[in-house]
């Protein structure tokens, strides 16, 4: 899928997903590869549309591209859209309710919530009532303190290529989540992220919150972990785990063995 690429957003449609969470496929169908996830009140813009019931997307968070089904988005004027983007607020519950009159959705955590004033946020049908945990003005003062503990609520989330929440979630999403809560924009997978940062020459020099790059056979870059203390790192593999680092790479106490071989670790903040 392409991704990145600058779009002008003139004369174009606008949308913003308004259930919990839903699937940006590589084609337009349900049988094809699901490339990345939108949640509940992330936004995009529409760049095509298909026999109905498909848009081509690019999604505000990620920049990726992929086809969504038109009847899981709103659409929305061009004004409220930047407005979105402008001013969101980021649920920190694992899942938690949202609600207006009859109308009850949960939401996990790394949801938007625009335009939230602390008890409610705007959507384009109407206000939505949340009442749990919700970052809306983290600082990087703040990362050296909380960035262990928004990292451990993924814990045991099962691997799910695509996927972005605790209930399935892939390696470049469960970094980019945790940035997300600090402000801080990275790429959606790791081959990307990979390309920022201060380069950590040894494992001892590492900290909490520096990002460590693994390769394949090919020496192409694959996986990415996030340092959470001496020596340990949590990644996705199967679930996301903590497992032991050192120069070599991931070792998995279980498994005995290594699972990854560590390339490089990088510090983006």
């Amino acid at each position: 899928m392409s991704k990145k690429k600058k779009v002008n957003t003139k004369h174009l449609f606008h949308a913003v997903c308004h259930l919990n969470v839903i699937p940006v496929r590589s084609k337009p169908s349900d049988e094809d590869l699901m490339v990345s996830q939108m949640l509940f009140g992330e936004t995009c813009i529409i760049l095509e549309k298909k026999n109905k019931h498909w848009y081509k997307i690019q999604t505000s968070t990620c920049n990726i591209m992929g086809w969504v089904r038109s009847i899981q988005l709103m659409l929305m004027e061009e004004n409220m859209y930047e407005k979105y983007v402008e001013n969101s607020s980021t649920a920190l519950e694992i899942c938690h309710p949202i609600f207006n009159d009859d109308i009850s959705k949960s939401i996990v955590i790394g949801s938007s919530l625009p335009q939230y004033d602390g008890i409610s946020c705007l959507m384009p049908d109407n206000k939505y009532v949340y009442n749990g945990q919700a970052a809306s003005s983290l600082g990087l003062e703040q990362f050296s303190e909380l960035i262990v503990k928004i990292a451990r609520r993924y814990l045991y989330s099962p691997e799910l290529q695509g996927g972005r929440t605790p209930f399935g979630i892939d390696p470049g999403a469960l970094i980019q989540n945790i940035f997300k809560f600090f402000n801080v924009s990275l790429p959606r997978f790791p081959h990307e992220q990979y390309l920022l940062g201060e380069i950590i020459d040894f494992v001892e020099m590492s900290c909490e919150g520096d990002l460590a790059f693994c390769m394949d056979e090919m020496g192409q870059i694959h996986h990415v972990g996030i340092i959470i203390g001496e020596k340990k790192v949590m990644h996705v593999h199967g679930c996301v785990r903590i497992d032991k680092l050192d120069h070599h790479g991931f070792f998995n106490v279980e498994m005995k063995k290594y699972t990854h071989k560590l390339r490089i670790i990088k510090r983006v903040i």
